[in-house]
């Protein structure tokens, strides 16, 4: 509806104090003026996301990407609020039709979401290498979210600004230009379980309930649980990828003992072949007693899983099985073949015969 005749119903509707319009040195007309062009200029920031739009929702690490452009009635509230807020440290300050769109700053909003914390990083450099910042970069974050030594690490590229009410999102300014007048966005990014959040905190709670203690605290809460969730997903994230690994170094050690199997019978035959037809020499028996031993010593120093834990994982829980991994029979298999020269003695006198000689 237009707003040219509807100073009163909307002061009463945003809850907005008349004397402290006039006070702040505000007209009427002026903010309508302002309403106008918007309502003229909202075609061109529609026009303007969709290059937006692709150039994010191209990165590997962005879930999903959303965007509004400001409602203009919410548009003339922040007008009025600012320009109150401002005038009381400085006098002078107008927002105007023609520098409201440099002074506003989220005419054009857009909210990247990803799954994993740790992929924000990595949405930061997609940014920064395609638009040039407006101003610095700005991470809000509940307290505890990050230590000193994080802050510091990160303080050349963002502002920190610790949220009384837990919000948590990245925050960037960036300048685009499809037409000859520079069009600046706000792009958030955060998870999809701090979006969550953030989208009941600001049904619920904004703007006539911020000092509402009762809503504040279950709000917290709420807070706590979405930075849990984020929380959780990690360990589960971080725990698939040890079990990926874990899983490779077993069919490697299954590899391994499968070869070391093989080895020891093919030896073994050598073995049987050279005492049926008992033609032996002590230079063989020599070097298949060195054979022996060493296939010996490697499965000695073999490192490979306790199988008497077969399905188990290093906390108790249960493994996945391996499809083709037989590694009981494995063993078991290995351990029957492994004959030293002591055990062919007492079954082969030819051995026994060879060993009084060299004596």
């Amino acid at each position: 509806m237009s707003l040219e005749n509807q100073q009163q119903p909307f002061f009463k509707s945003y809850n907005i104090d008349e004397g402290e319009f006039n006070e702040a040195g505000l007209v009427w007309s002026e903010v309508i003026q302002i309403y106008q062009d918007f309502l003229e200029f909202i075609p061109t920031l529609k026009a303007a996301t969709s290059p937006l739009l692709s150039i994010l929702q191209s990165h590997p690490d962005v879930h999903s990407v959303r965007t509004r452009v400001k409602d203009p009635e919410h548009l003339v509230e922040k007008i009025i609020r600012k320009t109150i807020s401002k005038k009381k440290l400085n006098r002078d300050y107008k927002i105007t039709v023609g520098n409201y769109r440099t002074e506003v700053t989220d005419l054009l909003g857009i909210r990247v979401l990803h799954l994993y914390k740790d992929q924000a990083i990595h949405i930061d450099e997609k940014i920064r290498d395609t638009w040039n910042l407006h101003e610095r970069a700005k991470i809000y974050f509940r307290k505890g979210d990050y230590n000193d030594a994080e802050i510091r690490k990160y303080s050349e590229h963002f502002d920190f600004e610790e949220h009384p009410a837990g919000y948590r999102s990245w925050h960037y300014l960036i300048e685009s230009q499809i037409t000859k007048e520079m069009t600046i966005a706000e792009i958030q990014v955060r998870t999809i379980f701090e979006e969550g959040w953030s989208e009941v905190d600001h049904q619920l709670r904004y703007p006539y309930d911020l000092e509402n203690e009762l809503l504040t605290k279950q709000l917290m809460v709420l807070n706590r649980l979405a930075g849990n969730a984020d929380e959780m997903v990690n360990s589960i994230r971080e725990t698939k990828t040890n079990l990926h690994d874990l899983l490779e170094e077993r069919r490697k050690q299954e590899g391994i003992i499968h070869d070391l199997s093989n080895e020891l019978k093919e030896l073994k035959n050598e073995l049987e072949e050279v005492y049926h037809k008992k033609e032996i020499q002590e230079e063989d028996l020599n070097s298949l007693r060195k054979k022996i031993k060493s296939l010996e010593d490697s499965q000695k120093k073999l490192t490979y899983y306790d199988f008497s834990l077969a399905g188990k994982g290093a906390d108790g829980g249960t493994l996945p099985v391996v499809e083709g991994g037989d590694y009981v029979n494995t063993v078991k298999e290995v351990e029957k073949i492994q004959l030293t020269s002591d055990q062919l003695k007492l079954h082969n006198p030819l051995l026994r015969g060879l060993d009084t000689t060299k004596q």
